[in-house]
């Protein structure tokens, strides 16, 4: 690996070890006063309707998700990128190679923001999740395409998976999360098998995004108040993407050297 990636595959290595510090510190929901006003079995129903929300856009959701943005476009820019980085790498391509990932990130925020609080004003908590997971994979996808990857097959599906639920946990889960995806992002740039099975990740995601959107959901299904509830959409898209564009510029960055 030459210099140029050492340096760029160091610096994320420090933003997420910074980011994790961060959100292991983090002070307690503002929704956390109505914890105990949570009915007993709703955390269930969220983790079934994320788990059936995941399934639904993996089978139906794909090809509408694709008409939102340019593949093409995506699949264009990054051949661009890797023909100037061909031979030696800079840091200023290996940064331009980084910034439609960086873009989607910011791009979907808005969405998360206007789905949420607009729900959130009706007092529509669960019935809002596939509406929620179809913003989140976009990001996603579109973030997997600007390094090169695509996100089509069941494998690919797994990796992206972990890495969401693996950005939504704390300590030691979170980090065997984050080894289990750097060993299926290897197994997979090796052409070998994945280590995981679909449903398996397809369940820890959704327990992981249930765990973290429980409260807020269950304030979102209260009518006028349920817009603060809602707009607890847009850290979790942040915090997914953000992890999520850093986890697939390193792979880039491992499979490049």
């Amino acid at each position: 690996m030459d210099r140029a990636r050492r340096k760029r595959l160091a610096r994320l290595q420090k933003q997420e070890a910074r980011t994790a510090a961060k959100y292991e510190k983090a002070k307690p929901s503002v929704f956390a006063s109505v914890q105990d006003k949570i009915p007993d079995g709703l955390r269930d129903k969220l983790e079934l309707a994320f788990r059936n929300g995941f399934r639904l856009v993996f089978e139906k959701g794909g090809g509408l998700i694709d008409k939102t943005y340019d593949a093409d476009k995506l699949r264009q820019e990054y051949e661009e990128n890797e023909r100037s980085l061909s031979g030696r790498a800079t840091g200023r391509g290996l940064r331009r190679l980084g910034a439609r990932s960086r873009a989607a990130v910011r791009g979907g925020t808005g969405i998360a923001l206007a789905e949420g609080a607009v729900l959130g004003v009706l007092g529509v908590g669960l019935p809002d999740i596939p509406l929620f997971l179809a913003g989140l994979l976009r990001g996603l996808y579109r973030i997997a395409q600007s390094f090169g990857f695509a996100c089509k097959s069941e494998s690919e599906r797994c990796y992206l998976l972990l890495l969401i639920a693996a950005s939504l946990s704390k300590g030691e889960e979170r980090a065997r999360l984050a080894a289990l995806a750097e060993d299926t992002a290897r197994a997979l740039d090796r052409g070998e098998a994945c280590p995981a099975a679909l449903d398996e990740c397809i369940d820890t995601a959704a327990a992981r995004l249930a765990d973290e959107m429980l409260t807020a959901k269950f304030v979102q299904g209260l009518p006028v108040v349920g817009i603060a509830g809602g707009l607890q959409n847009v850290p979790v898209y942040r915090r997914v993407t953000a992890y999520a564009a850093r986890a697939y510029e390193k792979r880039r960055l491992l499979r490049g050297a």
